[in-house]
């Protein structure tokens, strides 16, 4: 189930008190906040991301063909008050993900097909947004592709060409045990399917090898990041005049892939050619970008420990499968 943006402000407005000062990242060190996530989230939305890859394999990772047809590594962007991204078997809403763009976002004599890494929060927060980020609940972190030309919230930033791709090893989603069950819920684990030999959830398949699967003739033959369609925008903090970018993740409903799990799931990416469609905003307009988003064609799918219930807990091995009972 999806809530409203409205219910879920009104559920936040009761539940979080922030606990640190302006100094340091505003971005997700919200204790009650944070506590919503962990306790809330997965019960009601049914989405968390895990991500693990370390920036320069995610620059490999993300590999794009230039004009001569050599592959050139995204760029990981720290410039415009990128906030820290620290690797996570159990990331929520508020938190910072690596999100692929269009380098000319950045900087503008670059080509739109060129593509940059940047850390952002997750959690759309709109440029009108008046007063400090404490007082925005951070709740805009999907966004139906169904009206998302619509409601102003998301059709502002798309008629900007603000399309991003969200990164992550893959996400974690919740499916009753029995129908009509109101007990605890199963998570599963969902990603791509990955090379032979390698399994994403199993760092032992691929890590130390990370040079191995890089080449500019080939490209990245190493784990495969999960790539899902989203919106970002840039909000300026007036407490210190400096920008903020978040980003939201387009969501649609589900084929049979996952609808036996959930009815909705993240607009999925599997191409090279669906990303450089969503990313480039110059060639491609909004109506065609979005015609783009199909479902996907094969994901892997298994179930995981319900650990991964509370972000608090990041043990290396929340995403490996397990034998259900």
């Amino acid at each position: 189930m999806l809530l409203g943006q409205n219910v879920w402000k009104n559920l936040l407005i009761h539940i979080y008190t922030p606990v640190v000062t302006e100094e340091r990242n505003p971005c997700f060190h919200y204790k009650h906040l944070l506590w919503f996530c962990l306790k809330l989230l997965p019960s009601v939305l049914g989405v968390l991301f895990i991500i693990t890859l370390d920036p320069a394999t995610i620059c490999k990772a993300c590999a794009y063909k230039d004009k001569n047809g050599k592959y050139v590594k995204a760029d990981w962007y720290t410039g415009d008050n990128s906030p820290n991204f620290n690797p996570s078997v159990n990331l929520a809403p508020t938190m910072v993900c690596p999100i692929l763009v269009s380098r000319k976002h950045f900087i503008p004599d670059s080509s739109s097909t060129e593509f940059i890494v940047k850390p952002m929060i997750w959690g759309l927060i709109p440029p009108w947004h008046k007063g400090t980020q404490k007082d925005h609940g951070l709740t805009t972190n999907n966004c139906r592709v169904e009206t998302i030309q619509s409601k102003k919230l998301y059709s502002t930033p798309l008629k900007k060409g603000k399309r991003c791709v969200v990164l992550c090893d893959g996400f974690y989603e919740w499916k009753a045990k029995k129908p009509g069950d109101k007990g605890p819920k199963q998570p599963y684990f969902i990603c791509f399917p990955q090379p032979k030999s390698i399994k994403i959830e199993e760092h032992e398949t691929w890590e130390g090898k990370v040079e191995e699967f890089w080449s500019a003739e080939k490209g990245w033959t190493g784990p495969k990041p999960f790539m899902m369609a989203g919106l970002f925008d840039k909000w300026i903090d007036p407490s210190n005049k400096k920008p903020v970018y978040s980003f939201t993740v387009v969501t649609m409903e589900s084929n049979p892939l996952v609808s036996w799990i959930h009815e909705r799931m993240p607009a999925i990416l599997e191409s090279d050619e669906q990303v450089q469609t969503w990313l480039d905003y110059v060639n491609i307009d909004e109506s065609d970008a979005l015609s783009s988003l199909i479902p996907p064609s094969n994901l892997y799918i298994h179930p995981v420990s319900p650990l991964v219930n509370s972000v608090k807990n990041q043990d290396p091995s929340l995403n490996r499968e397990i034998e259900l009972k």
